[in-house]
């Protein structure tokens, strides 16, 4: 269900936060705006997985994780395969700019939600808000939306940002290679067989357009992805999470979440640091 919230002027004028369109299982189609859209936006994925571009920067949503994408800015996102169903809200007004800005949300990114329920609640508070149709709607939704935005921003992690605004042709294509492919076994012989290229070419023209090497960028992925799944998925034990990261020795892995973390993989998940 879509819902397109228009306002008056009068609104417009008394209530710093507006809620401007609404959607509850949206089944999405592609979408490519090179002018970037009006008002700020968030989405939520329920099923599938969708791509999501921005100037030098490439994401993958999948179901229980959010996009925030800020107005103005050129973007595109798609489905990766079947329906993409998403629950999405746009939004604007006064208010925006400097609550945005003090919860960390005033840039684009991909998130990781520690609590989708209070998300998914604050979406369903919406929709009823909207389908009761009362007089004072838009103020009712003007103060679920707060909420929203103060519950959204005490439960997220930033995914990792695919930042390859240097990078052309090859250097971009391995960038995406490692980021679909990070829990298989990647060596730099396999890289160089799949591209058909010397390892030290590859070696070279990754490290010039990143400025980092091929393997330091897969354990950055690969950390990024494990300190989601700690805490999405509490109760799976740390083999499979490790397995499912690309790491086939559990304490290989332990190893290096230490040094990139600071915190063992069970501590992370506890919020209790090295000492």
């Amino acid at each position: 269900m879509r819902y397109s919230i228009s306002v008056t002027k009068r609104q417009n004028a008394k209530t710093p936060l507006l809620l401007r369109a609404l959607g509850i299982d949206h089944v999405q189609d592609p979408i490519y705006r090179p002018n970037g859209f009006p008002v700020w936006q968030l989405f939520y994925g329920v099923s599938g997985s969708g791509e999501f571009r921005l100037d030098g920067w490439r994401g993958i949503l999948r179901p229980g994780q959010a996009a925030f994408l800020a107005p103005n800015e050129a973007h595109s996102y798609r489905s990766l395969g079947g329906d993409w169903v998403l629950h999405y809200i746009g939004f604007e007004g006064e208010l925006c700019q400097k609550l945005l800005a003090s919860l960390g949300l005033a840039q684009s990114g991909l998130y990781s939600l520690a609590q989708p329920e209070v998300l998914l609640a604050h979406l369903h508070t919406l929709e009823r808000i909207q389908l009761e149709a009362q007089s004072d709607s838009a103020l009712q939704s003007s103060k679920e939306l707060y909420s929203l935005l103060l519950d959204f921003s005490q439960s997220l992690t930033r995914l990792t940002d695919s930042r390859y605004a240097e990078a052309t042709g090859m250097e971009k294509e391995m960038i995406l290679y490692l980021e679909d492919h990070y829990s298989e076994d990647i060596s730099l012989d396999g890289l160089a067989a799949h591209f058909q290229r010397t390892p030290e070419y590859l070696c070279s023209i990754f490290k010039a357009a990143t400025g980092e090497t091929i393997s330091h960028y897969l354990r950055r992925i690969r950390i990024h992805r494990a300190k989601v799944l700690l805490m999405e998925r509490p109760d799976t034990g740390l083999r499979e999470i490790s397995e499912a990261c690309g790491f086939h020795s559990v304490s290989y892995f332990g190893k290096v979440f230490r040094e990139a973390t600071g915190f063992t993989p069970q501590g992370y998940r506890l919020g209790v640091p090295l000492e």
